[in-house]
């Protein structure tokens, strides 16, 4: 291949990836694999959870289900970055994959690589303990408050992700393209605007609504509020 030559599919064109290898593994696999997993999990999941309510039973799946994708995908591209565009493993051929959509992924860029540790390592962990707390009675009382501060970060993490590439015209992919635009990089992550939105508004009314009775305890049994200092 002569000297300058792009030997990767990605935008924009001039994207240096010296350490790219082609996946050597077809979309129907990487897809049908991820796809079925997630599948699989949330079967085991909504049965594994026969009994509870169906709002909980929703939101397990949930949670469960972002706490492994942040952890284990996104954790994977926070720890190798840097080389995955090389490697033929599973994660780093679906980060290939996935970076049709969105170059940043496996050029390594600073924001995403920022971003996806911090939900990676952060958001990962409290989704699964989010879904605990739905679970275990003595975890009970923290559900609605771990559900709302998860929600936010998943929110401002995913608002962040499209603006940034909104700011920037939406350069790093074939713009309009059904599968690697519309599909990858605005309907996957859609999800994680509308959801966390939804669980959001869902925490914010519990937590007012229990903050509302205690304060009518708390007249009706004539306790006196707690002066401010």
């Amino acid at each position: 291949m002569a000297d300058g030559a792009i030997n990767h599919p990605y935008f924009p064109r001039d994207t240096h990836l010296p350490h790219y290898k082609p996946n050597i593994t077809s979309i129907e696999e990487l897809l049908g694999l991820f796809f079925g997993l997630v599948a699989v999990l949330n079967v085991l999941l909504w049965l594994g959870t026969r009994g509870r309510c169906l709002g909980v039973r929703v939101k397990v799946c949930w949670f469960v289900t972002c706490g492994l994708i942040h952890s284990i995908l996104e954790g994977y591209f926070s720890l190798y970055h840097r080389t995955l565009a090389g490697e033929d493993t599973y994660l780093a051929q679906m980060w290939k994959e996935y970076g049709q959509g969105d170059s940043r992924y496996v050029s390594g860029e600073t924001c995403m690589v920022a971003m996806e540790s911090i939900t990676a390592w952060v958001d990962g962990p409290l989704c699964l303990l989010t879904a605990t707390a739905f679970l275990v009675p003595g975890m009970s009382g923290w559900r609605y408050v771990l559900q709302l501060a998860v929600s936010i970060c998943q929110l401002y993490g995913d608002t962040l992700y499209f603006s940034t590439e909104i700011l920037e015209n939406f350069r790093h992919s074939e713009y309009g393209h059904p599968l690697h635009f519309w599909f990858y990089f605005f309907f996957l992550n859609m999800i994680w605007i509308v959801v966390p939105s939804l669980n959001i508004f869902d925490a914010v009314r519990k937590l007012v609504a229990v903050q509302r009775h205690v304060d009518s305890t708390n007249k009706s049994s004539g306790k006196p509020s707690k002066k401010r200092r």
